[in-house]
């Protein structure tokens, strides 16, 4: 059934509850009754057009309000503040909408072709605004449970990703051709500069420190995944030495902003593996602050021999910054250059 269709059922449902209840009053109570029915079909059926007609005004009403207030005041912008405006605007709207139906039936059937009294008038608007109070808080009710469902799922997608990123991380750098170059470099130091191979133990150090250090983080500071991404590029440049070039142009607005971590090392990672890197075409990568986000560009200088790529990388990316936010990561080739840009994730106030 569709979700109008669902809404319609509804609406008929809950028209039903007052003249059924005051069907029960009437032939269970006596002549009691808060509208001075009377016993003939007449009167039960203005008073069914009445429910109808007033509770599709209020229920369609208030939950257009509800979803207008969903975009112009948020939950996540404060709870008290929209709880604030959510009651005064909509029993504003349900008594304003109640006076102009009941005034509308006043004197008809419905009231036993007599006029409505101010007291009687008050006590159908409070009827009414009693049962739109239910009706609404049944309403945010189920759409907190599945915001709150929806939430626990992408939680748990975002675990995952994680713990995929940290495996494709690790099993890129524990690869042996990561490790016996880097012990290659490292017994080379040792022989030439042995204060630049104390350095460079403590950059390889620091990078799975800081691997271990972030596997159980959604978002990390980009201050702090520049400073890893600085520990890793020195490894690299001390391998392929003036072949390699890193370019850095990051507004210090954006160094509190969060990024997926691991993300920056991905990137760089890609471009070394799948691109040649030589003192003749040396492998110039660019980092810069934009308007939106970060920029990652290579000079694009193919390798001749085959790389295995399994795309793993880029994709697990994607996916963690679908569940973190609405804007999406970008890779694309342009001008003879690989570009990359990442939205950057600020923080929530």
């Amino acid at each position: 059934m569709k979700t109008w269709q669902k809404e319609v059922v509804g609406v008929l449902i809950i028209s039903i509850f007052p003249i059924a209840l005051s069907l029960i009053r009437y032939y269970g109570f006596g002549t009691w009754d808060i509208h001075d029915y009377e016993s003939t079909p007449m009167s039960f059926l203005v008073g069914g057009m009445f429910s109808l007609i007033t509770t599709a005004t209020l229920y369609f009403g208030c939950t257009r309000i509800i979803d207008r207030l969903k975009v112009a005041f948020p939950w996540s912008e404060g709870v008290v503040k929209r709880l604030v405006i959510e009651v005064v605007v909509i029993f504003s709207f349900a008594s304003v909408a109640q006076f102009i139906i009941i005034k509308s039936f006043d004197g008809s059937a419905f009231y036993n072709y007599t006029y409505i009294s101010n007291s009687q008038l008050f006590e159908n608007i409070l009827f009414g605004n009693t049962i739109t109070l239910i009706v609404i808080a049944i309403l945010e009710g189920v759409y907190f449970f599945n915001q709150w469902r929806s939430s626990i799922v992408e939680t748990e997608q975002l675990k995952r990703q994680q713990v995929q990123s940290q495996y494709e991380s690790l099993k890129s750098q524990l690869d042996p051709h990561f490790l016996f170059n880097s012990l290659n470099v490292l017994s080379s130091l040792i022989r030439k500069d042995a204060k630049k191979a104390e350095q460079f133990v403590d950059e390889f150090a620091r990078i799975y420190r800081y691997v271990l250090d972030v596997k159980d983080e959604m978002v990390v500071p980009l201050r702090d995944e520049l400073r890893f991404l600085d520990s890793f590029m020195f490894l690299q440049q001390i391998r392929f030495g003036d072949a390699l070039e890193q370019r850095k142009n990051i507004s210090a607005a954006h160094l509190d902003h969060y990024v997926p971590p691991l993300s920056l090392q991905e990137l760089v990672s890609n471009a070394i593996k799948h691109n040649e890197v030589s003192a003749d075409r040396p492998l110039v990568i660019t980092i810069e602050s934009t308007d939106d986000g970060l920029r990652i560009t290579n000079n694009l200088q193919r390798r001749t021999d085959r790389v295995i790529s399994t795309g793993l990388g880029l994709q697990n990316l994607r996916e963690r910054y679908r569940i973190l936010t609405s804007h999406e990561p970008d890779f694309r080739i342009l001008d003879r250059e690989y570009r990359a840009n990442l939205p950057l994730i600020e923080a929530e106030a």
